[in-house]
């Protein structure tokens, strides 16, 4: 195909072909309202945003399209925000969907199809205080607790090549804790620990 527009039969072919380009070209390069206003009909298609959570606390397990068509679904995001609960209060807040779009960027770099184990998605104040008093490294003002967080570990990938992962994204929040086997990702500032 690439020869016949390097090197057409006809001048009628080079004109039709260039046409042909010249369109394409012009209605990829408009945004969706303009290609209305324009005439061209061309409907866009979004990929669907698929999550596959294991909570390794309530044992629960779900697989979940909280995007589609171009936008959020609000039963995958309820899904999400369930199965992400505070498991030792039964507290829910909504998840950001920009943590869930860094983590599903994440399982899409790492080619990973099996569950993401959650260790820690949103907290209460409640658990928050009692983990910063019997655990070390708990910060005061979690990310956790404003559902901009989550602990993870993605079965067969190591966690060191999570963390890796997650910094070339540069999306967020990375932390890395090796002795307990889990990698730390956040919707907050890019940055490491």
């Amino acid at each position: 195909m690439l020869k016949d527009i390097e090197q057409p039969d006809s001048p009628t072919t080079i004109d039709s072909t260039r046409r042909k380009l010249a369109l394409v070209t012009a209605a990829t390069a408009l945004a969706p309202w303009e290609m209305v206003r324009a005439g061209v009909s061309r409907k866009i298609v979004y990929p669907d945003r698929t999550l596959s959570l294991y909570n390794v606390h309530t044992a629960e397990k779900e697989n979940i399209v909280y995007w589609s068509d171009g936008k959020y679904l609000q039963t995958g995001l309820d899904k999400i925000n369930w199965i992400m609960r505070d498991f030792r209060t039964s507290d829910i807040k909504s998840i950001d969907p920009r943590l869930l779009n860094i983590v599903y960027l994440l399982t899409r770099k790492l080619e990973s199809e099996k569950p993401i184990q959650l260790l820690s998605g949103f907290r209460s104040k409640k658990t928050n205080d009692m983990l910063r008093a019997t655990t070390e490294g708990v910060a005061r003002r979690s990310f956790h607790m404003a559902g901009r967080a989550m602990d993870i570990r993605i079965p067969g990938i190591q966690t060191q090549h999570i963390q890796k992962a997650a910094l070339r994204l540069g999306g967020g929040g990375v932390g890395f804790y090796p002795s307990s086997n889990f990698v730390h990702l956040d919707s907050g500032p890019v940055r490491t620990w």
